[in-house]
C-alpha cells in the first residue's frame, strides 16, 4: 500500500491551514488512505520534517497544506534528499496568504479539489529550482532590495493577521510596499548574468523569478518559466521615487513591464553584489543580506497535481 506523506502549518492563512487539515483528514480517513502527517511548530521545521518523511518513512508523495514559507521549507529538505539518492514528489494544498506557488501551477484553491489533484498519478510537471551559493533552495524567487524589505515588514506585521482573519491577507503586501516605498533609498549595484555584468545605479529591486508571481499574485516577471532551465531578473532603478508610482499600480497585472525604470535579464547563473548590504526575500521569506549568488538546477523538482504544461 502506497504511503503518502503530509506536511501541515496549522498557524499559515492565520490559523486556515489548521482548518484545512481537518477537512482533509475527514476525506482521507472516510476513504481508506494511508497517510503520516507532521504538523510544524516552527520555522524551518518543514525541512526536517520532510527528510524525515521520506527518509524514515519512505512515503511515495509529499503533500504540504501550508503557504509559500511552508512550501519553500519542505522543497528544501526535498532537494538535499535528492543529493543522497531520494526523490520524492511535492503536492501542494493552499493554505497561505499569497499561494503564488499554487497560483502558478494552476493548483485548484479548494482544499478537496486540490486533494484530488495531489492524489492523482497524471498530473505531473518537472519544475527548476534557485539555488544559494550556501546551498538554499527556492521555488518561487529571491529578491534584495526593496522586496526584501517588504518581505520582512509584512511578515512582522500585525495587520497581515488581522487580514488574513478577515479573507483579506493578500492587502497586507500592498500595505507593506506603499510603507517601504515612503522611506526606501536605492544604491548602486552590480549583477552579472552568465558571466556579464551590469552596474545598476539607483537599485530600488532586483529578482531573480522562477514564475510570474510573487508576494500574494503580483505578476514582477510575467515571463517566467520554471521549465527553461533559466531565471528571469527583474531589476528596478530610479533616482526619484515619484517616477515609480505607475509601476506600484500596474505590476498586479504585469503591466509593469514598458516602464523606463524596469529592465529585465535572464540567465543561469546570477549573482548581485550592492553597496550597502540590501535584505534578501527567498519565497517571500526572510533570509539574509546581500551579496547573492544564485544557479539554476533544471527539472530539480517534481510537482503533482498541476494543470500547467511544460514547454
Amino acid at each position: 500500500m502506497k504511503l503518502i506523506g503530509i506536511i501541515v502549518n496549522p498557524l499559515s492563512g492565520d490559523g486556515r491551514g489548521a482548518s484545512i487539515w481537518r477537512e482533509i483528514e475527514t476525506y482521507l480517513q472516510l476513504n481508506d488512505i494511508a497517510y503520516i502527517v507532521k504538523v510544524t511548530t516552527k520555522a524551518g521545521e518543514a525541512t526536517e520534517h520532510a527528510i524525515a518523511l521520506v527518509k524514515e518513512y519512505q512515503v511515495d508523495k509529499l503533500i504540504v497544506i501550508g503557504g509559500d514559507g511552508t512550501i519553500h521549507e519542505a522543497a528544501g529538505g526535498l532537494s538535499h534528499l535528492q543529493n543522497t539518492g531520494l526523490n520524492c514528489p511535492l503536492a501542494v494544498i493552499p493554505a497561505g496568504t499569497g499561494n503564488d506557488f499554487a497560483k502558478a501551477y494552476g493548483i485548484p484553491t479548494h482544499s478537496i479539489q486540490a486533494l484530488e489533484a495531489a492524489l492523482s498519478e497524471t498530473k505531473n510537471v518537472q519544475i527548476d529550482l534557485l539555488r544559494t551559493k550556501g546551498g538554499m533552495i527556492a521555488v518561487n524567487s529571491i529578491g534584495a532590495g526593496f522586496d526584501g524589505m517588504v518581505a520582512k515588514l509584512t511578515n512582522e506585521a500585525g495587520y497581515k493577521k488581522f487580514l488574513n482573519r478577515i479573507g483579506l491577507g493578500k492587502l497586507s503586501y500592498f500595505i507593506s510596499i506603499l510603507r517601504v516605498f515612503a522611506t526606501y533609498q536605492p544604491c548602486t549595484a552590480w549583477l552579472e548574468v552568465d558571466g556579464t555584468v551590469h552596474e545598476l545605479p539607483d537599485m530600488w529591486l532586483a529578482a531573480v523569478a522562477n514564475i510570474p508571481f510573487y508576494g500574494g499574485s503580483i505578476q514582477i516577471c510575467p515571463a517566467a518559466s520554471p521549465h527553461d532551465g533559466a531565471a528571469d531578473v527583474i531589476v528596478i532603478q530610479s533616482r526619484g521615487r515619484f517616477r515609480l508610482l505607475p509601476i506600484l499600480f500596474t505590476v498586479y497585472q504585469g503591466k509593469h513591464i514598458h516602464h523606463p525604470a524596469v529592465s529585465f535579464y535572464k540567465g543561469k547563473s546570477i549573482s548581485l553584489r550592492t553597496q550597502i548590504p540590501l535584505l534578501i526575500q527567498a519565497d517571500g521569506e526572510f533570509a539574509g543580506s546581500t551579496p547573492l549568488q544564485i544557479e539554476i538546477v533544471p527539472s530539480a523538482l517534481t510537482v503533482i497535481g498541476s494543470s500547467l504544461k511544460e514547454g
